[in-house]
């Protein structure tokens, strides 16, 4: 029993203080309940099932278009074509993506890669090129993709970690015994990630912090140029796959080491030391042309082995006659890559592989890490895909991949671009998969709104204006939710000559259709699972136009094909 004082109880030996017995662990809030207790990873009660939306094969779909299945090049089916599984391109959630994975996949991805927004405040618009005349138009994220980041970023580091954790924990599940997590973050994410990952992954399983040069110089007048990020690379076991990577010799490495160069072949090679420290044997100690080894040495290798190099012209005398032993450069696989790497440069203006996306990575850093950490066949995934960077490079190099993303543009643009790896691959008569594109659709918006909403009608509508920072109107009913954003306007003035924003006939605030008001615009907030039609679209804007306004913004789950490439008739 521990003894107790009118000041409390006393902590010592035999009752220890609870704060002596705490381990070292990276706390945020939101790690833990109320009461104290670990917070789970919440999900669905059951996983939400995947929506295929389409089955891309390109080549095959073209080469059918134009001869049909009867005529169907030998090469194309027995050479070019791998059936023995469909990649996945998935657009939603990745929480919730990772929990549908999970019942399908547990314990067979042999490699993630992920490279999450860590830029706190980002502006997360981009400029998407038209044509072939070099115009661009800036693309805005999409209001489901707006409440995502505000929720991640709404605690700030806080939700962050929460958001990370919830993740990486569900990515653990699916690595396979031998496989490998890299994360790709910043300075300023990387301690709360490291110290997070060790916690999920286990710290003996940390194998390095790499550090990635990205760019040569950045003028900073109040701190030093911030030129470089990190990527935190974890296995799920004590063994994992690995195949060390090279990287080439630099040129003043082979001009200082590879001077030599054989009078045969005209090769360049590295003069080596064909002794070694005498260890009391006596098979090192011989004669060879004349020569004793130097005293305290031995040959390095038996007086057969020598006669052998000898024969295969690989030993050759110095002008003191000591013979030496050629190392040719040909032979060499390059130096095994370190934890700082330089030698990659980053996604610039000119590049040929920029898509315009701003967080894009180059192919050749994602080439490093699926070579070293997963060979030909193996499973890779990324779940945040972006532009696909790591995606097209596991196609390229025989992998299988799953990819995951919230943004419509990033799932827009990682198909069209491995659209286009199908067709290189096919064109070189290489073998490559065929993809699926899948989501989350309803299933995804409905988990959401019973999470975050409660079912509650107005309080959609009021939390839809409110994240599209619009001010709401008085009365109007239905169910409202979001995602993309639609702008449709000018629409024309009323009929009374009112200025842009100004109220027309009718009273706004009581018509149905029109929910909110922002910069002089009308809001229109379509239904959760509804699909923004033409005819809803006529409707809204004969709605707003008798109000008086010359702007209307809708906002909607979903839209009609093409529906901005026509005018309502109104």
């Amino acid at each position: 029993m521990a003894k107790e004082t009118r000041n409390g109880p006393v902590w010592g030996p035999e009752n220890p203080h609870p704060l002596s017995r705490m381990k070292t662990e990276l706390v945020w809030e939101g790690k833990y309940d109320e009461y104290g207790a670990r917070r789970a990873v919440k999900l669905p009660a059951s996983a939400l099932p995947l929506q295929r939306i389409e089955t891309i094969d390109e080549p095959r779909d073209r080469e059918h278009a134009v001869q049909g299945d009867l005529f169907e090049p030998e090469r194309f089916t027995q050479k070019a074509h791998r059936d023995d599984f469909r990649n996945m391109l998935v657009w939603g959630d990745n929480k919730l993506a990772l929990a549908a994975l999970l019942e399908r996949f547990r314990g067979q991805v042999d490699l993630i890669y992920i490279d999450p927004p860590f830029d706190v405040g980002a502006d997360f618009t981009m400029q998407v090129q038209l044509g072939e005349e070099g115009d661009a138009v800036q693309k805005e994220q999409s209001i489901l993709e707006a409440v995502a980041y505000r929720d991640t970023w709404g605690k700030g580091t806080d939700s962050y970690l929460h958001m990370m954790y919830e993740r990486l924990t569900l990515m653990r599940d699916l690595l396979s015994d031998r496989g490998s997590i890299y994360v790709h973050c910043d300075w300023r994410m990387e301690s709360g990630l490291r110290h997070m990952m060790d916690e999920i992954f286990g710290r003996e399983n940390s194998k390095n912090a790499l550090v990635w040069k990205r760019t040569s110089a950045h003028n900073d007048p109040s701190r030093y140029g911030i030129i470089d990020d990190r990527i935190l690379f974890y296995t799920k076991s004590a063994e994992w796959i690995w195949n060390s990577p090279r990287m080439q010799y630099e040129d003043w490495y082979i001009e200082r080491y590879y001077r030599y160069v054989d009078e045969k072949t005209g090769r360049n090679f590295l003069s080596r030391d064909i002794t070694g420290p005498a260890h009391g044997g006596k098979s090192g100690i011989y004669q060879w042309k004349g020569k004793w080894p130097s005293k305290g040495r031995m040959w390095a290798y038996t007086k057969d082995k020598m006669e052998e190099l000898d024969a295969q012209d690989r030993l050759f005398c110095t002008q003191n006659g000591i013979p030496r032993l050629k190392q040719f450069l040909h032979e060499m696989e390059g130096n095994p890559v370190q934890s700082i790497w330089d030698d990659i440069l980053p996604i610039v203006s000119w590049s040929t592989e920029g898509f315009g996306y701003t967080t894009q990575k180059p192919e050749s850093l994602a080439e490093r890490i699926i070579k070293a950490s997963s060979n030909e066949g193996d499973l890779v995934a990324d779940f945040f895909c972006g532009s696909g960077t790591a995606l097209a490079v596991a196609e390229k190099l025989g992998r299988r991949w799953i990819g995951v993303d919230l943004g419509r543009y990033a799932i827009h643009t990682s198909r069209k671009r491995l659209i286009q790896v199908q067709r290189e691959l096919h064109g070189q008569g290489e073998p490559y998969r065929s993809f699926d594109v899948y989501n989350l659709g309803r299933y995804e918006r409905q988990w959401w709104q019973a999470e975050r909403l409660q079912g509650a009608d107005e309080e959609h509508r009021r939390l839809v204006l409110a994240f599209y920072k619009a001010a709401p109107l008085g009365g109007g009913g239905g169910d409202v939710l979001i995602g993309p954003i639609g702008r449709i306007g000018p629409i024309g003035r009323s009929g009374s000559g009112k200025r842009r924003g100004e109220r027309g006939r009718g009273t706004a605030g009581a018509h149905p259709l029109l929910h909110g008001t922002k910069k002089g615009a009308f809001v229109h907030v379509d239904n959760i699972d509804g699909l923004f039609t033409r005819n809803e679209l006529a409707s809204v804007a004969l709605a707003a136009k008798s109000a008086g306004a010359r702007e209307l913004h809708c906002l909607a789950w979903e839209f009609e094909m093409d529906l901005a490439r026509r005018k309502p008739a109104i």
